[in-house]
């Protein structure tokens, strides 16, 4: 019996990988770039933005970072946000004729209390419309 239930288990295994195999890649995006269903350019009640400039080398990685115009009063906020751009962002890589340095202007919202709960509506709304995407492709 204890061999049957191992053959089960691995049977089950191996028809749950099978399943996985057969997903489609989810999309590639740019980290920190909008999901579909948000709209960062609707400012709501609590929203900041920052206008955040970023010197790329050829690979695509932040090598440097500032702040340009804004509404973010607390400079603490702003030089982590400049931070998480040099730890986290990237962008594609250069093109052959393109500088070894190149500057990107990224607008930057961080949304508050009553953005957070409108980009959840409009997650559900946005997943009941397209049923063919993949919730694991989109995390929170």
């Amino acid at each position: 019996m204890r061999g049957f239930g191992a053959v089960t288990l691995c049977a089950a295994l191996c028809v749950s990988s099978a399943a996985a195999a057969d997903k489609a890649p989810c999309p590639k995006r740019e980290a920190g770039a909008a999901y579909p269903w948000q709209n960062f350019g609707e400012m709501m009640k609590g929203d900041h933005y920052a206008w955040v400039i970023v010197d790329v080398d050829r690979t695509g990685r932040a090598i440097r970072c500032s702040i340009g115009n804004n509404d973010i009063s607390d400079p603490e906020t702003r030089f982590r946000m400049c931070l998480a751009y040099k730890d986290d962002w990237r962008t594609s890589p250069a093109a052959p004729g393109d500088p070894d340095i190149r500057t990107i202007k990224r607008r930057t919202t961080m949304i508050g209390y009553e953005h957070e709960i409108a980009d959840q509506k409009a997650r559900k709304a946005w997943f009941k419309a397209h049923p063919e995407e993949r919730s694991d492709c989109y995390p929170d």
